[in-house]
């Protein structure tokens, strides 16, 4: 039987409702059949949490709060195994959470638990700090075994509040506890072994490689849309002090040149920035700025103008969406031509322009007339 006390969410990371997704479905197939109820996971929000738990197969079970399961009763080894947990009001208010219905007294609760449902065994995870915890679990005589669900702790001994038996909770799944139960006239517990699961010691699952791998793809792109959103905000109150032109990025264009931006797809202007991630040069600064689109750069003598503007490049973490040689590199800025498309025309592309970046230094066989007809992208019928 394999128990976790919950806490699974940790409430400081921004993309949580992302993360509790994949981490149920881990869990499920670490075999776990039953967790508790932490303070950390009621950040979700009870709707958000109980949605979550509708679709997984592990039993998340609190004797005190109302709406979710108040226990569970296992049958091992001919044993009735009454398990359930509690959270103790005082650590809400601690955490700040609020709860849509009044939290049971957690003592009340677990007597209540006790006395209706039959059974041989009785654990009970405890979601509690310092002396709550024993007061919790002294005042319900009968408990055969209690989990701290808090305190963190690789401690391998088998503390005892009063009577009852009381391990630690496992330090973010790097440890865990094994206890073995021996049935029979008086119940005895074997000290619990303390097992570390690290790369050397545990095999790694392909499943649950997979479900990780698919987080972290899920998690980078959600950050990227954060990070998108607050570099627009940002552009949006610069807007408001300072009216100006501005870089909206390759996907505002697509909508009205889908042709366009198809050919452009298939350019080396469109991979421009793997070519140094590839060379190890993604943060030279001579480099970067012909890599990506609106970083402020130095126009060449022949130009005759590049006017800097708002919301260009300026890093790969903060606006990851305006690297390679977007369509706004060439033409400058898009934000007045998306508004009001036939008053703001776009820039025409030609040679002055390109020799910004294809230089005697960097491009010395560069030759215009050539190079245009592998970028040309013209939506006129025929082309």
């Amino acid at each position: 039987m394999i128990l976790d006390a919950g806490n699974f969410i940790d409430r400081n990371v921004p993309f949580n409702h992302i993360a509790s997704k994949y981490i149920m479905k881990i869990l499920a197939l670490s075999g776990i059949e039953v967790m508790g109820v932490g303070p950390q996971d009621l950040t979700l929000g009870r709707e958000n949490l109980l949605k979550l738990i509708d679709h997984s197969p592990i039993n998340v079970v609190s004797a005190n709060l109302p709406g979710f399961l108040p226990y569970v009763r296992l049958n091992k080894g001919g044993e009735k195994i009454l398990i359930t947990s509690v959270i103790d009001p005082e650590l809400m208010e601690k955490y700040y959470l609020e709860y849509d219905r009044e939290v049971i007294d957690p003592v009340t609760a677990l007597k209540r638990l006790q006395k209706k449902i039959d059974h041989d065994y009785f654990i009970v995870i405890v979601q509690a700090l310092g002396e709550r915890i024993s007061e919790i679990i002294n005042g319900c005589p009968g408990i055969d075994l209690a989990v701290d669900g808090l305190t963190r702790s690789i401690s391998n001994n088998l503390d005892r509040q009063g009577v009852v038996p009381l391990i630690c909770n496992n330090r973010m799944g790097q440890y865990v506890n094994y206890l073995e139960y021996r049935p029979g006239a008086v119940k005895t517990l074997n000290k619990p072994v303390l097992m570390r699961a690290s790369a050397k010691t545990v095999k790694e699952d392909p499943e649950i490689k997979a479900i990780v791998a698919s987080y972290n793809k899920d998690k980078i792109k959600y950050s990227r849309e954060q990070r998108e959103k607050k570099a627009i905000r940002k552009m949006h109150e610069v807007m408001r002090e300072n009216p100006s032109n501005l870089y909206l990025g390759n996907r505002a264009c697509e909508s009205c040149h889908p042709v366009s931006s198809k050919k452009w797809q298939k350019t080396r202007h469109a991979d421009a920035m793997q070519i140094l991630l590839k060379k190890g040069r993604e943060d030279d600064p001579e480099c970067v700025k012909c890599h990506v689109t609106g970083m402020p750069i130095k126009a060449a003598t022949n130009m005759d103008k590049i006017v800097t503007e708002v919301g260009g490049f300026s890093s790969l973490v903060e606006t990851p969406w305006m690297t390679n040689v977007q369509c706004e590199a060439c033409h400058g800025p898009g934000a007045n031509h998306a508004q009001k498309p036939r008053q703001n025309r776009m820039r025409t592309a030609g040679e002055k322009g390109c020799l910004v970046c294809h230089t005697e230094n960097t491009d010395p066989d560069f030759n215009f007339q050539k190079k245009f007809r592998l970028i040309e992208h013209s939506e006129k019928k025929g082309k």
